[in-house]
């Protein structure tokens, strides 16, 4: 697990919230609070999908919402002259993203193993911190896929000129 402090928030927010830093996430729950508290849940309710959209959604085992697609949501409630009191919001690759991320890497491991990379932003008390996190189906004392996460987050946040520093 990687822990950072985001060093400047207002660029990191504008990216997240605005910008299209972190659209191919997808979106496991956010949580703002603002004047009240809203959560999102980004599970897809195939219910609601005809029998098209809901094959092309799962055609790569999407399970989950596309954090461009939720983004302008969470921007709404955000936005304003206010500082929000917080939000915490876990976004992680999809199957297909992890399958990429993992099978061109010697992890030790089958990416069929891997449950999921989880990236977590929390912002509370004007900071803002991101965490990495990985999810494995079975147990393994093989920090190799973890180590290899952390390594493709912090090339990801340079490569957007994201500002943070290791806690």
């Amino acid at each position: 697990m990687l822990a950072l402090k985001i060093i400047d928030i207002r660029d990191f927010t504008n990216k997240l919230f605005i910008g299209e830093v972190f659209d191919k996430f997808c979106l496991t729950e956010a949580t703002i609070t603002t004047f009240n508290t809203f959560t999102i849940d980004g599970r897809l309710q195939q219910d609601f999908f005809d029998t098209d959209t809901l094959n092309k959604i799962t055609e790569y085992g999407r399970t989950h919402s596309l954090w461009k697609d939720i983004r302008p949501f969470c921007w709404s409630v955000i936005r304003g002259k206010r500082t929000p009191l917080g939000f915490k919001i876990v976004l992680h690759l999809s199957r297909s993203g992890m399958e990429a991320a993992m099978n061109n890497t010697d992890t030790g491991i089958s990416s069929d193993q891997i449950s999921g990379l989880f990236l977590n932003l929390q912002f509370k008390n004007n900071s803002l911190l991101c965490t990495t996190g990985i999810s494995l189906r079975t147990f393994s004392m093989n920090k190799r896929p973890e180590q290899l996460w952390d390594d493709t987050i912090l090339r990801f946040l340079s490569q957007n000129q994201i500002l943070f520093e290791k806690m």
